[in-house]
Order: C-alpha cells, then sequence, then structure tokens
C-alpha cells in the first residue's frame, strides 16, 4: 500500500512540475454569487462574496485560497429560520487547461472550513464549525493582459446528517453550493 502511495505522489508531482517552464503568476480577486445553504433539513438561496488570492504556478496548474460569507436566508419577523454563513475559507488545488490565449477552464479540489448559524424564532441561535472537502469547476476569460472574468460552480461541505427535530438543539453545520461570477487582476 504504501508503494502504491509513493509511485501516485512521485507521478503526481511529474505531471505537475514537469511540464514547460512558466513564469509564476499570481492573481487576487472577487467573486460575488448565489449560494444555496443546506441545513439537512432545508435548502434555501443567499448571496454572498469571497476574496481570491491565487497563482497560476504552472502552465496545467495552480492554487487558490479564499476568504468569504454570505447573506442569512429567511427574514427576522416570520416563523421561517434563519441560517447563514458567518465564514469559511477554503483552499484549492487548481487544474487548469488553456483553450488559447483569452479562455481557460478549470478544476477546484481542496478543502474548506465553513462557521455557519442557525436559529428560528423563540430558540437560541445556534453556531457550528465544520471542516471538509470542497470542489467545483469553472471558465475564465482574459479580458486584457492583467484582468480576466469567470464563471464558476462550487460546493463546500457534505450534507449535514439531522432532522426536523434534532436541529432545534443540536445543528450540526450547513452545505453550501454556490454559483459565482468573479474577477481577478493578474500580476
Amino acid at each position: 500500500m504504501k508503494k502504491t502511495i509513493k509511485i501516485a505522489v512521485a507521478a503526481s508531482l511529474m505531471l505537475t512540475f514537469g511540464g514547460v517552464a512558466q513564469a509564476s503568476e499570481p492573481y487576487v480577486g472577487l467573486g460575488l454569487g448565489a449560494f444555496n445553504l443546506g441545513s439537512g433539513v432545508t435548502k434555501k438561496a443567499t448571496t454572498g462574496a469571497y476574496l481570491q488570492l491565487g497563482d497560476d504556478f504552472s502552465e496545467n496548474f495552480g492554487g487558490e485560497i479564499r476568504i468569504g460569507k454570505t447573506g442569512t436566508t429567511g427574514e427576522e419577523l416570520t416563523l421561517q429560520p434563519r441560517m447563514g454563513i458567518d465564514y469559511f475559507a477554503a483552499a484549492y488545488l487548481k487544474p487548469r487547461y488553456e483553450f488559447d490565449e483569452r479562455w481557460m477552464a478549470y478544476a477546484l479540489l481542496g478543502v474548506a472550513t465553513v462557521r455557519s448559524s442557525y436559529s428560528e424564532p423563540g430558540l437560541v441561535k445556534q453556531t457550528k464549525t465544520r471542516t471538509g472537502y470542497s470542489y467545483g469547476l469553472g471558465a475564465q476569460y482574459r479580458v486584457m493582459d492583467d484582468y480576466s472574468i469567470g464563471l464558476e460552480y462550487s460546493h463546500m461541505l457534505s450534507k449535514p446528517k439531522t432532522n426536523a427535530i434534532a436541529i432545534k438543539t443540536n445543528f450540526q453545520g450547513l452545505e453550501a453550493s454556490s454559483l459565482s461570477l468573479n474577477a481577478q487582476y493578474h500580476f
């Protein structure tokens, strides 16, 4: 088993760093989008935003860190539960494929930590921090040499295991899917 893991790691490193030499291309960006939050009982949509810090360090591979938050679902004076992501932080490996100088497709594979909150009328607000897998797919268009825009779908964490009774006193966190537009500045 150890030998298989060593071979897989060595092959991954050769694929990652064995391509044509390319200068590092760091970037910073901002993403805005619709987030679908799932509590394990219900799913509700809200808006959210995130800051991107990344680097495309080879022709077919990059990495990215994101920090963001969402709004809260539900309205204050209704019987609807209110839930939202107070903050999230994610780290991604970013395999990518350039179709030409302008268009690129990419995948995101990584881990995310999400601090979320849940409250119902008459009950105490509950918070939970969870860490788990995160993934996504996107496309990016280079508008100019230093600027690009993109469209992306991503998902963070697995569905919490709970029911309508247990969630009132034992909130297990949220899962989140998002469809977002983003813009980056490349250094």
